[in-house]
């Protein structure tokens, strides 16, 4: 029972920062990503395989004086797993039937897969990766600059339930 609490408590916000960038990260539960979406226009057994996955939304601020980009794609969760593309989601929605509005509400509530920060700029959104992950994992966030090509990771985060 120990461990399991352990566990849950993982799935709550895990941070990294590295000179002046934050990467927040916070599990959302299968209620809090379905309600989301279906107060957006989402029919409930659309949004049902979305909520089941392991929803995360980050939050990601550049508070440093030089400008940064970075591509979703680039970002790992756990060992090695891919987000799954805004693409393949907008690819689903449109065969499914889902409503352009809510499409439109899905698109600008996802984390974006490539930006480019000017010092001060922050943004938040929710991304999904390729497969849930068992246990806590962490997420290696990879962003370039002038002076090159970092990389931020997060502590142990884990899916919410």
């Amino acid at each position: 029972m120990l461990l399991r609490h352990a566990l849950l408590s993982l799935a709550f916000a895990a941070a990294a920062a590295q000179a002046e960038v934050t990467l927040t990260v916070k599990p959302l539960s299968r209620q809090q990503a379905a309600a989301f979406y279906l107060a957006r226009g989402f029919p409930a057994e659309v949004v049902a395989a979305y909520a089941r996955a392991c929803v995360l939304s980050f939050s990601f601020r550049n508070e440093g004086k030089i400008a940064l980009r970075f591509k979703l794609a680039d970002w790992t969760a756990g060992n090695g797993v891919r987000f799954r593309p805004l693409e393949k989601w907008e690819t689903e929605w449109e065969k499914r039937g889902v409503p352009p509005a809510a499409r439109i509400a899905f698109r600008w509530a996802q984390f974006p897969p490539v930006q480019e920060f000017e010092a001060g700029d922050w943004i938040m959104g929710m991304a999904v990766p390729e497969r849930r992950i068992a246990g806590p994992f962490r997420i290696t966030a990879r962003y370039s600059d002038e002076k090159g090509r970092h990389e931020l990771v997060t502590a142990a985060t884990a899916c919410a339930r």
